[in-house]
């Protein structure tokens, strides 16, 4: 039987026929006896918990007898933007020598690669989920009440361009965020500035996923707006969400996005005002697209699933790394 600790509250129900587990919760773990934890385990898998994340390698670094193999899941990083910056990636890229294997949602890693040293030889690449998703199968889709175009989300969302996308293209759209002080922490700003006459600002104060959910039942499109420079799968959770509710979605290109999608969604240039606003405009006015561009992203949700299927398989993939490790002494 194999020792497994993580942040995963519900990992110890993942289903994995093949090999006997015991997990460990160390969600609210103190730093001595998530140590502990960690040095007693044969696996430690950690999800998006940077902080953890690098203790943990520090620890390898520290104690090289360690055998426990450390897997990091869905770490979300960011291009180095000033000397300061530079600095701390490669402080964290040293540390992050110290992973065996990344799991992550999306497949391009040219960002993470040049910034952080983490290449294609120890990342696995595992589907997210859809969020809620027991909940969102089973209510029927209805078009009777699609009255806009929506922009939702909270991590590096690009509302300038999507603000003068809409002016242009002039067909209502909401506009919904949530408090600024949590737009900020994941990179987004709250907007302050004039709204053209067509786009409505709504603050989301219930920060639910029901509450988002039935906005989102309520647009014609989602857009997901992007920066140029973004280095990870931003806009993942929105755009599965949106296609499992059957919403026809219009995503910036970047990692994510053309790498993980084909036909399931409508691809546009980053930073691209006329390019977005054509084709809101043409969207907006032509339902046969929508439709099938909203069908085959629902299929692509339904093939993903919810929490159990994404569980199991950062389990198998984690448990596979375990089996097939390189001989003690190498690289990692």
């Amino acid at each position: 039987m194999i020792k497994v600790i993580s942040n995963f509250g519900a990992l110890g129900n993942a289903v994995h026929a093949d090999e006997p587990v015991c997990h460990e919760y160390i969600g609210d773990a103190g730093l001595l006896q998530f140590i502990r934890s960690c040095l007693s385990a044969e696996l430690v898998i950690l999800n998006v918990d940077q902080k953890r994340l690098m203790i943990t390698c520090l620890l390898r670094w520290l104690w090289p007898f360690s055998t426990f193999k450390l897997i990091s899941v869905d770490l979300i990083l960011r291009p180095p933007k000033s000397t300061k910056g530079k600095l701390i990636a490669f402080i964290k890229g040293f540390l992050f020598s110290r992973v065996h294997r990344f799991i992550l949602y999306f497949k391009d890693l040219r960002g993470y690669e040049k910034f952080y040293g983490i290449g294609s030889d120890r990342v696995v690449y595992v589907p997210f989920k859809v969020n809620g998703w027991e909940q969102i199968a089973v209510k029927p889709y209805d078009a009777s009440s699609e009255d806009y175009v929506l922009c939702a989300g909270r991590t590096l969302r690009d509302i300038e361009t999507f603000v003068r996308a809409m002016e242009r293209a002039g067909c209502p759209g909401v506009l919904l965020q949530q408090k600024s002080e949590l737009l900020r922490a994941h990179g987004s700003s709250a907007w302050s500035g004039e709204l053209p006459p067509n786009l409505k600002l709504s603050v989301d104060e219930g920060n639910s996923l029901e509450s988002f959910c039935e906005v989102i039942r309520k647009a014609r499109m989602v857009v997901i707006p992007r920066f140029r420079g973004d280095i990870a799968a931003t806009g993942i959770s929105t755009y599965l969400v949106a296609m499992a509710l059957q919403k026809c979605v219009v995503i910036s290109g970047g990692p994510g996005a053309e790498d993980v999608l084909s036909d399931q969604a409508v691809i546009v240039p980053p930073e691209d005002v006329n390019k977005l606003a054509e084709q809101i405009r043409l969207l907006w006015g032509d339902r046969q697209l929508r439709s099938e561009v909203a069908s085959r992203g629902r299929k692509y949700a339904e093939s993903l699933g919810g929490e159990r299927r994404l569980l199991s398989d950062i389990l198998r993939a984690s448990l596979l790394y375990v089996h097939h490790a390189p001989p003690r002494g190498s690289r990692q």
